[in-house]
Protein backbone atom coordinates (compact mmCIF):
# COMPACT_ATOMS: atom_id res chain seq x y z
CA UNK A 1 0.00 0.00 0.00
CA UNK A 2 1.31 3.43 -0.85
CA UNK A 3 2.10 5.76 2.00
CA UNK A 4 -0.47 8.54 2.40
CA UNK A 5 0.88 11.79 3.87
CA UNK A 6 -0.86 14.54 5.78
CA UNK A 7 -0.83 17.69 3.61
CA UNK A 8 -0.09 19.95 6.58
CA UNK A 9 2.61 18.04 8.46
CA UNK A 10 3.90 15.92 5.56
CA UNK A 11 4.03 13.00 7.99
CA UNK A 12 2.49 9.55 7.52
CA UNK A 13 -1.00 9.19 8.93
CA UNK A 14 -1.30 6.96 11.95
CA UNK A 15 -3.73 4.65 10.17
CA UNK A 16 -1.35 4.05 7.28
CA UNK A 17 1.47 1.50 7.40
CA UNK A 18 4.92 2.88 6.69
CA UNK A 19 7.44 0.89 4.72
CA UNK A 20 10.93 1.04 6.23
CA UNK A 21 12.41 0.54 2.80
CA UNK A 22 10.62 3.69 1.69
CA UNK A 23 11.86 5.91 4.52
CA UNK A 24 15.43 4.66 4.91
CA UNK A 25 16.74 5.91 1.56
CA UNK A 26 15.41 9.41 2.33
CA UNK A 27 17.21 9.50 5.66
CA UNK A 28 20.39 8.08 4.20
CA UNK A 29 20.39 10.50 1.27
CA UNK A 30 19.74 13.52 3.50
CA UNK A 31 22.47 12.47 5.93
CA UNK A 32 24.97 11.89 3.12
CA UNK A 33 24.31 15.32 1.60
CA UNK A 34 24.62 17.06 4.97
CA UNK A 35 27.93 15.29 5.58
CA UNK A 36 29.46 17.44 2.83
CA UNK A 37 28.15 20.74 4.23
CA UNK A 38 31.44 21.37 6.11
CA UNK A 39 33.23 21.33 2.73
CA UNK A 40 30.82 24.02 1.54
CA UNK A 41 31.53 26.01 4.72
CA UNK A 42 35.28 25.78 4.18
CA UNK A 43 34.90 26.78 0.54
CA UNK A 44 32.79 29.84 1.39
CA UNK A 45 35.00 30.96 4.29
CA UNK A 46 38.20 30.51 2.27
CA UNK A 47 36.62 32.24 -0.74
CA UNK A 48 35.83 35.14 1.58
CA UNK A 49 39.45 35.32 2.78
CA UNK A 50 41.12 34.79 -0.59
CA UNK A 51 38.90 37.21 -2.50
CA UNK A 52 40.06 39.97 -0.17
CA UNK A 53 43.83 39.39 -0.39
CA UNK A 54 44.34 41.51 -3.52
CA UNK A 55 41.73 44.28 -2.97
CA UNK A 56 42.92 44.79 0.61
CA UNK A 57 46.43 45.46 -0.63
CA UNK A 58 45.16 47.84 -3.31
CA UNK A 59 42.81 49.69 -0.96
CA UNK A 60 45.51 50.15 1.68
CA UNK A 61 47.96 51.27 -1.01
CA UNK A 62 45.42 53.83 -2.26
CA UNK A 63 44.92 55.10 1.30
CA UNK A 64 48.66 55.63 1.79
CA UNK A 65 48.91 57.11 -1.70
CA UNK A 66 46.23 59.74 -0.93
CA UNK A 67 47.93 60.66 2.32
CA UNK A 68 51.25 61.14 0.53
CA UNK A 69 50.02 63.25 -2.37
CA UNK A 70 47.69 65.32 -0.18
CA UNK A 71 50.86 66.62 1.46
CA UNK A 72 53.21 66.65 -1.54
CA UNK A 73 51.32 67.12 -4.81
CA UNK A 74 47.49 67.37 -4.80
CA UNK A 75 47.52 68.07 -8.55
CA UNK A 76 47.92 64.36 -9.38
CA UNK A 77 44.26 63.63 -8.59
CA UNK A 78 42.00 62.59 -11.47
CA UNK A 79 38.68 64.46 -11.93
CA UNK A 80 36.88 61.54 -10.23
CA UNK A 81 39.02 61.94 -7.10
CA UNK A 82 41.29 58.94 -7.71
CA UNK A 83 45.05 58.79 -8.19
CA UNK A 84 46.61 56.76 -11.05
CA UNK A 85 47.87 53.50 -9.58
CA UNK A 86 51.25 53.86 -11.28
CA UNK A 87 51.95 56.97 -9.18
CA UNK A 88 51.54 54.84 -6.03
CA UNK A 89 54.58 52.67 -6.84
CA UNK A 90 57.18 55.14 -5.60
CA UNK A 91 59.48 53.85 -2.80
CA UNK A 92 58.08 56.19 -0.12
CA UNK A 93 54.56 54.79 -0.53
CA UNK A 94 55.56 51.15 -1.03
CA UNK A 95 57.87 51.20 1.99
CA UNK A 96 55.08 52.45 4.25
CA UNK A 97 52.71 49.86 2.74
CA UNK A 98 55.18 47.07 3.54
CA UNK A 99 55.65 48.35 7.10
CA UNK A 100 51.90 48.50 7.79
CA UNK A 101 51.18 45.12 6.21
CA UNK A 102 53.92 43.37 8.15
CA UNK A 103 52.68 44.56 11.52
CA UNK A 104 49.09 43.96 10.45
CA UNK A 105 49.82 40.22 10.40
CA UNK A 106 51.41 40.52 13.85
CA UNK A 107 48.36 42.19 15.38
CA UNK A 108 46.02 39.75 13.64
CA UNK A 109 47.97 36.81 15.02
CA UNK A 110 48.21 38.01 18.62
CA UNK A 111 44.54 37.35 19.57
CA UNK A 112 44.74 33.96 17.87
CA UNK A 113 47.82 33.00 19.88
CA UNK A 114 46.12 34.03 23.11
CA UNK A 115 42.64 32.64 22.54
CA UNK A 116 42.84 29.76 20.03
CA UNK A 117 42.80 27.07 22.72
CA UNK A 118 40.10 28.72 24.91
CA UNK A 119 37.81 29.07 21.89
CA UNK A 120 38.42 25.41 21.05
CA UNK A 121 37.51 24.36 24.59
CA UNK A 122 34.36 26.51 24.46
CA UNK A 123 33.41 24.90 21.14
CA UNK A 124 33.59 21.47 22.77
CA UNK A 125 31.32 22.64 25.58
CA UNK A 126 28.64 24.74 23.86
CA UNK A 127 28.89 23.40 20.31
CA UNK A 128 31.07 24.03 17.29
CA UNK A 129 28.33 25.76 15.28
CA UNK A 130 27.77 28.46 17.90
CA UNK A 131 31.45 29.33 18.13
CA UNK A 132 31.81 29.15 14.34
CA UNK A 133 28.90 31.58 13.95
CA UNK A 134 30.74 34.00 16.28
CA UNK A 135 33.93 33.38 14.33
CA UNK A 136 32.29 34.40 11.05
CA UNK A 137 30.88 37.50 12.74
CA UNK A 138 34.36 38.47 13.95
CA UNK A 139 35.69 38.14 10.39
CA UNK A 140 32.91 40.43 9.14
CA UNK A 141 33.67 43.02 11.85
CA UNK A 142 37.34 42.92 10.83
CA UNK A 143 36.48 43.73 7.20
CA UNK A 144 34.16 46.60 8.12
CA UNK A 145 36.85 48.14 10.33
CA UNK A 146 39.35 47.86 7.48
CA UNK A 147 36.88 49.55 5.13
CA UNK A 148 36.18 52.31 7.66
CA UNK A 149 39.89 53.13 7.79
CA UNK A 150 40.61 52.94 4.04
CA UNK A 151 37.46 54.51 2.61
CA UNK A 152 38.19 57.84 0.83
CA UNK A 153 37.39 60.68 3.19
CA UNK A 154 38.36 58.75 6.32
CA UNK A 155 40.44 60.82 8.73
CA UNK A 156 41.93 57.77 10.44
CA UNK A 157 45.63 57.09 9.80
CA UNK A 158 46.52 54.08 7.65
CA UNK A 159 48.06 52.38 10.69
CA UNK A 160 44.56 52.17 12.18
CA UNK A 161 43.97 49.05 10.04
CA UNK A 162 45.93 47.21 12.73
CA UNK A 163 42.80 47.49 14.85
CA UNK A 164 40.98 45.10 12.50
CA UNK A 165 43.14 42.30 13.87
CA UNK A 166 41.52 42.64 17.28
CA UNK A 167 38.23 41.52 15.75
CA UNK A 168 39.84 38.07 15.91
CA UNK A 169 39.06 38.21 19.63
CA UNK A 170 35.52 37.35 18.49
CA UNK A 171 35.66 33.66 17.65
CA UNK A 172 39.42 33.35 17.25
CA UNK A 173 39.92 34.41 13.63
CA UNK A 174 40.13 32.46 10.35
CA UNK A 175 42.61 29.87 11.65
CA UNK A 176 40.29 28.79 14.48
CA UNK A 177 37.39 28.83 12.03
CA UNK A 178 39.16 26.35 9.75
CA UNK A 179 39.88 24.07 12.70
CA UNK A 180 36.23 24.10 13.79
CA UNK A 181 35.07 23.27 10.26
CA UNK A 182 37.42 20.27 10.22
CA UNK A 183 35.92 19.23 13.55
CA UNK A 184 32.48 19.33 11.90
CA UNK A 185 33.85 17.03 9.18
CA UNK A 186 34.76 14.58 11.93
CA UNK A 187 31.30 14.93 13.51
CA UNK A 188 29.65 14.03 10.20
CA UNK A 189 31.91 11.14 9.21
CA UNK A 190 32.08 7.51 10.28
CA UNK A 191 35.60 6.27 10.89
CA UNK A 192 35.71 4.39 7.57
CA UNK A 193 34.97 7.55 5.57
CA UNK A 194 36.73 10.14 7.70
CA UNK A 195 39.96 10.38 5.69
CA UNK A 196 38.07 10.53 2.40
CA UNK A 197 35.93 13.41 3.61
CA UNK A 198 38.93 15.26 5.01
CA UNK A 199 40.56 15.07 1.58
CA UNK A 200 37.34 16.19 -0.08
CA UNK A 201 37.06 19.13 2.29
CA UNK A 202 40.68 20.12 1.70
CA UNK A 203 40.04 20.02 -2.05
CA UNK A 204 37.35 22.67 -1.48
CA UNK A 205 40.09 24.93 -0.11
CA UNK A 206 42.31 24.26 -3.13
CA UNK A 207 39.45 25.09 -5.51
CA UNK A 208 38.78 28.35 -3.65
CA UNK A 209 42.49 29.17 -3.80
CA UNK A 210 42.49 28.52 -7.54
CA UNK A 211 39.45 30.57 -8.54
CA UNK A 212 39.51 33.45 -6.03
CA UNK A 213 42.44 35.53 -7.42
CA UNK A 214 41.23 35.71 -11.06
CA UNK A 215 37.66 36.26 -9.84
CA UNK A 216 38.86 39.11 -7.61
CA UNK A 217 40.81 40.59 -10.52
CA UNK A 218 37.69 40.45 -12.70
CA UNK A 219 35.55 42.14 -10.04
CA UNK A 220 38.17 44.83 -9.48
CA UNK A 221 37.95 45.80 -13.14
CA UNK A 222 34.39 46.94 -12.39
CA UNK A 223 34.85 48.21 -8.84
CA UNK A 224 37.11 47.40 -5.94
CA UNK A 225 34.11 47.78 -3.63
CA UNK A 226 32.23 45.07 -5.53
CA UNK A 227 34.94 42.60 -4.54
CA UNK A 228 34.36 43.33 -0.85
CA UNK A 229 30.59 42.96 -1.14
CA UNK A 230 30.88 39.65 -3.02
CA UNK A 231 33.31 38.34 -0.40
CA UNK A 232 31.01 39.39 2.44
CA UNK A 233 28.09 37.81 0.59
CA UNK A 234 29.99 34.52 0.47
CA UNK A 235 30.41 34.55 4.24
CA UNK A 236 26.78 35.56 4.83
CA UNK A 237 25.72 32.63 2.63
CA UNK A 238 27.70 30.34 4.95
CA UNK A 239 25.27 31.02 7.83
CA UNK A 240 22.30 29.03 6.45
CA UNK A 241 24.70 26.23 5.50
CA UNK A 242 26.08 26.29 9.04
CA UNK A 243 22.56 26.14 10.46
CA UNK A 244 21.82 23.04 8.37
CA UNK A 245 25.10 21.32 9.26
CA UNK A 246 24.87 18.48 11.75
CA UNK A 247 27.13 18.43 14.79
CA UNK A 248 27.54 15.96 17.62
CA UNK A 249 26.61 16.83 21.16
CA UNK A 250 29.24 16.80 23.87
CA UNK A 251 27.98 13.46 25.22
CA UNK A 252 28.04 11.93 21.72
CA UNK A 253 31.63 13.05 21.18
CA UNK A 254 32.73 11.67 24.54
CA UNK A 255 31.05 8.35 23.81
CA UNK A 256 32.61 8.22 20.38
CA UNK A 257 36.08 8.87 21.72
CA UNK A 258 35.70 6.03 24.21
CA UNK A 259 34.82 3.65 21.39
CA UNK A 260 37.57 4.77 18.99
CA UNK A 261 41.06 3.35 19.16
CA UNK A 262 43.98 5.57 20.12
CA UNK A 263 45.14 6.29 16.58
CA UNK A 264 41.68 7.38 15.48
CA UNK A 265 41.34 9.52 18.58
CA UNK A 266 44.57 11.30 17.73
CA UNK A 267 43.51 11.86 14.13
CA UNK A 268 40.24 13.46 15.18
CA UNK A 269 42.07 16.04 17.22
CA UNK A 270 45.05 16.84 15.04
CA UNK A 271 43.74 20.30 14.19
CA UNK A 272 43.66 21.90 17.61
CA UNK A 273 40.60 20.04 18.98
CA UNK A 274 41.09 19.88 22.77
CA UNK A 275 40.99 16.48 24.39
CA UNK A 276 38.02 16.34 26.80
CA UNK A 277 38.90 15.37 30.35
CA UNK A 278 37.56 16.04 33.79
CA UNK A 279 40.30 14.69 36.03
CA UNK A 280 43.17 16.90 37.16
CA UNK A 281 45.44 13.86 37.40
CA UNK A 282 44.78 13.04 33.75
CA UNK A 283 45.53 16.64 32.73
CA UNK A 284 48.83 16.51 34.63
CA UNK A 285 49.69 13.20 33.00
CA UNK A 286 49.00 14.57 29.51
CA UNK A 287 51.02 17.74 30.19
CA UNK A 288 53.91 15.63 31.44
CA UNK A 289 53.79 13.47 28.29
CA UNK A 290 53.72 16.57 26.07
CA UNK A 291 56.73 18.02 27.88
CA UNK A 292 58.57 14.70 27.54
CA UNK A 293 57.71 14.44 23.84
CA UNK A 294 58.79 17.94 22.80
CA UNK A 295 61.96 17.75 24.89
CA UNK A 296 63.32 15.08 22.53
CA UNK A 297 65.95 16.47 20.19
CA UNK A 298 64.37 15.03 17.06
CA UNK A 299 60.96 16.53 17.81
CA UNK A 300 62.52 19.89 18.70
CA UNK A 301 64.14 19.92 15.26
CA UNK A 302 60.77 19.17 13.65
CA UNK A 303 59.20 22.03 15.63
CA UNK A 304 61.97 24.35 14.42
CA UNK A 305 61.01 23.28 10.91
CA UNK A 306 57.43 24.26 11.67
CA UNK A 307 58.67 27.64 12.88
CA UNK A 308 60.10 28.17 9.37
CA UNK A 309 56.88 27.10 7.62
CA UNK A 310 55.06 30.48 7.80
CA UNK A 311 57.88 32.19 5.87
CA UNK A 312 56.61 30.64 2.62
CA UNK A 313 53.04 31.79 3.33
CA UNK A 314 54.10 35.34 4.17
CA UNK A 315 56.27 35.54 1.06
CA UNK A 316 53.32 34.47 -1.12
CA UNK A 317 50.37 36.28 0.45
CA UNK A 318 52.10 39.42 1.77
CA UNK A 319 55.18 40.02 -0.40
CA UNK A 320 54.57 38.40 -3.79
CA UNK A 321 51.87 40.78 -5.05
CA UNK A 322 53.34 44.18 -4.02
CA UNK A 323 56.83 43.03 -5.04
CA UNK A 324 55.73 41.98 -8.54
CA UNK A 325 53.59 45.10 -8.86
CA UNK A 326 56.50 47.39 -7.95
CA UNK A 327 59.40 45.66 -9.74
CA UNK A 328 57.58 44.72 -12.95
CA UNK A 329 55.20 47.73 -13.10
CA UNK A 330 52.00 45.67 -12.85
CA UNK A 331 48.66 46.67 -11.40
CA UNK A 332 47.81 45.03 -8.09
CA UNK A 333 44.94 43.16 -9.80
CA UNK A 334 47.23 41.68 -12.46
CA UNK A 335 49.95 40.80 -9.95
CA UNK A 336 47.29 39.00 -7.92
CA UNK A 337 46.95 36.42 -10.69
CA UNK A 338 50.24 34.97 -9.45
CA UNK A 339 48.23 33.46 -6.59
CA UNK A 340 46.35 31.34 -9.11
CA UNK A 341 49.68 30.07 -10.44
CA UNK A 342 50.63 29.12 -6.88
CA UNK A 343 47.28 27.34 -6.39
CA UNK A 344 47.51 25.45 -9.70
CA UNK A 345 51.05 24.34 -8.86
CA UNK A 346 49.90 23.13 -5.45
CA UNK A 347 47.14 21.06 -7.04
CA UNK A 348 49.61 19.30 -9.32
CA UNK A 349 52.13 18.77 -6.51
CA UNK A 350 49.63 17.39 -3.98
CA UNK A 351 47.57 15.30 -6.40
CA UNK A 352 50.36 13.96 -8.62
CA UNK A 353 53.89 14.92 -7.62
CA UNK A 354 54.07 13.97 -3.94
CA UNK A 355 52.01 10.74 -4.25
CA UNK A 356 54.31 9.58 -7.07
CA UNK A 357 57.51 10.45 -5.20
CA UNK A 358 56.43 8.76 -1.96
CA UNK A 359 55.27 5.66 -3.86
CA UNK A 360 58.61 5.34 -5.68
CA UNK A 361 60.64 5.86 -2.51
CA UNK A 362 58.64 3.16 -0.75
CA UNK A 363 58.42 0.53 -3.50
CA UNK A 364 61.71 0.95 -5.37
CA UNK A 365 64.13 2.18 -2.72
CA UNK A 366 62.53 0.60 0.37
CA UNK A 367 62.34 3.81 2.42
CA UNK A 368 60.55 3.63 5.75
CA UNK A 369 57.60 6.03 6.27
CA UNK A 370 59.49 8.46 8.53
CA UNK A 371 62.48 8.45 6.18
CA UNK A 372 60.16 9.25 3.26
CA UNK A 373 58.69 12.18 5.20
CA UNK A 374 62.16 13.52 6.04
CA UNK A 375 63.21 13.17 2.39
CA UNK A 376 60.13 15.07 1.17
CA UNK A 377 60.51 17.77 3.85
CA UNK A 378 64.17 18.33 2.94
CA UNK A 379 63.34 18.25 -0.75
CA UNK A 380 60.64 20.85 -0.18
CA UNK A 381 63.14 23.08 1.64
CA UNK A 382 65.57 22.73 -1.26
CA UNK A 383 62.86 23.64 -3.78
CA UNK A 384 61.75 26.63 -1.68
CA UNK A 385 65.35 27.85 -1.50
CA UNK A 386 65.83 27.48 -5.26
CA UNK A 387 62.53 29.26 -5.92
CA UNK A 388 63.54 32.11 -3.62
CA UNK A 389 66.86 32.44 -5.45
CA UNK A 390 65.21 32.57 -8.89
CA UNK A 391 62.68 35.18 -7.74
CA UNK A 392 65.42 37.29 -6.14
CA UNK A 393 67.49 37.54 -9.34
CA UNK A 394 64.68 37.38 -11.96
CA UNK A 395 65.44 40.08 -14.58
CA UNK A 396 62.11 39.64 -16.35
CA UNK A 397 58.58 38.83 -15.26
CA UNK A 398 58.61 35.53 -17.18
CA UNK A 399 61.58 34.36 -15.11
CA UNK A 400 59.80 35.53 -11.96
CA UNK A 401 56.80 33.37 -12.92
CA UNK A 402 59.14 30.39 -13.27
CA UNK A 403 60.52 31.13 -9.81
CA UNK A 404 56.98 31.34 -8.45
CA UNK A 405 56.16 27.89 -9.85
CA UNK A 406 59.35 26.40 -8.39
CA UNK A 407 58.70 28.08 -5.02
CA UNK A 408 55.10 26.84 -4.88
CA UNK A 409 56.31 23.29 -5.60
CA UNK A 410 57.84 23.22 -2.11
CA UNK A 411 54.61 23.74 -0.21
CA UNK A 412 54.50 20.08 0.85
CA UNK A 413 56.91 20.83 3.67
CA UNK A 414 54.25 21.32 6.34
CA UNK A 415 52.37 18.08 5.70
CA UNK A 416 55.67 16.18 5.66
CA UNK A 417 56.69 17.65 9.01
CA UNK A 418 53.30 16.80 10.49
CA UNK A 419 53.68 13.25 9.21
CA UNK A 420 57.12 12.99 10.85
CA UNK A 421 55.56 13.97 14.17
CA UNK A 422 52.85 11.36 13.70
CA UNK A 423 55.53 8.69 13.44
CA UNK A 424 57.59 9.91 16.40
CA UNK A 425 55.01 10.95 19.01
CA UNK A 426 52.92 8.79 21.34
CA UNK A 427 49.40 8.72 19.80
CA UNK A 428 47.92 9.49 23.24
CA UNK A 429 49.40 13.00 23.17
CA UNK A 430 49.55 13.57 19.41
CA UNK A 431 46.58 15.96 19.47
CA UNK A 432 48.19 18.09 22.16
CA UNK A 433 51.52 18.12 20.33
CA UNK A 434 49.66 19.32 17.23
CA UNK A 435 48.35 22.17 19.36
CA UNK A 436 51.95 23.02 20.19
CA UNK A 437 52.68 22.96 16.44
CA UNK A 438 49.87 25.46 15.83
CA UNK A 439 51.29 27.80 18.46
CA UNK A 440 54.83 27.45 17.07
CA UNK A 441 53.62 28.24 13.56
CA UNK A 442 51.55 31.14 14.85
CA UNK A 443 54.59 32.58 16.58
CA UNK A 444 56.63 32.00 13.41
CA UNK A 445 54.02 33.91 11.42
CA UNK A 446 54.10 36.83 13.85
CA UNK A 447 57.89 37.01 13.53
CA UNK A 448 58.14 36.36 9.78
CA UNK A 449 55.60 38.94 8.63
CA UNK A 450 57.18 42.11 10.13
CA UNK A 451 60.74 40.90 9.40
CA UNK A 452 59.99 40.20 5.73
CA UNK A 453 57.97 43.37 5.22
CA UNK A 454 60.49 45.60 6.98
CA UNK A 455 63.24 44.06 4.83
CA UNK A 456 61.16 44.85 1.75
CA UNK A 457 60.70 48.43 2.97
CA UNK A 458 64.46 48.67 3.59
CA UNK A 459 65.14 47.40 0.07
CA UNK A 460 62.73 49.93 -1.42
CA UNK A 461 64.51 52.78 0.35
CA UNK A 462 67.95 51.52 -0.69
CA UNK A 463 66.88 50.78 -4.26
CA UNK A 464 68.48 48.58 -6.92
CA UNK A 465 68.87 44.88 -6.05
CA UNK A 466 68.21 45.45 -2.34
CA UNK A 467 64.49 45.32 -3.09
CA UNK A 468 64.83 41.53 -3.35
CA UNK A 469 65.74 41.28 0.36
CA UNK A 470 62.63 39.22 1.32
CA UNK A 471 63.53 36.51 -1.19
CA UNK A 472 67.12 36.48 0.04
CA UNK A 473 65.77 35.89 3.56
CA UNK A 474 63.64 33.05 2.19
CA UNK A 475 66.74 31.56 0.55
CA UNK A 476 68.70 31.71 3.83
CA UNK A 477 65.83 30.34 5.96
CA UNK A 478 65.10 27.33 3.77
CA UNK A 479 68.74 26.55 3.09
CA UNK A 480 69.21 26.46 6.85
CA UNK A 481 66.08 24.32 7.26
CA UNK A 482 67.42 21.88 4.64
CA UNK A 483 70.53 21.20 6.73
CA UNK A 484 68.56 21.31 9.98
CA UNK A 485 66.18 18.58 8.84
CA UNK A 486 69.18 16.57 7.67
CA UNK A 487 69.98 16.08 11.35
CA UNK A 488 66.65 14.31 11.74
CA UNK A 489 67.52 11.84 9.02
CA UNK A 490 70.58 10.68 10.96
CA UNK A 491 68.55 10.00 14.10
CA UNK A 492 65.55 8.00 12.76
Amino acid sequence: MATIRNRVTDEPREDTPVSPSHVAPEIKTSSTIRAYFPAVLLFMSELFELLLVVPKIRLLEAKICRNYYDLNDPSVYNPDGTIPELLCKIPEIQARLAHIKGWQVFWEGLPVMLLAIPWGILADRVGRRKVLALNFFGCIVSVFWFLAVCTPGSTLPAEAVWGSGFANLIGGGPRVGSVLILALVSDNSPETKRSQRFYFTYSAYLIAELIAPPFAGLLMRFSIWLTFWVALGALFFAYPVLLATKEQTKSEREGRMKDDDEDSEALLATENTPLPTSKNSKISEVLWKIKTAISKRTILLVLLGHFCCPVRIELVFQTLIPYASKVYSLTIANAGLLLSIVAATNLVVFLVGLPYITHRLRTRFGYKPVSIDVFVARGSCFVLAVGSFIMAIAPHFSVFILGTIVFASGFGIRLSLLSILTGLVDPKVLASVYTVVTLVEGFGEMVAAPVLQESFAFGLRKGSTAVAAPWVIGLVVYTGAFFLLGRIKTMV
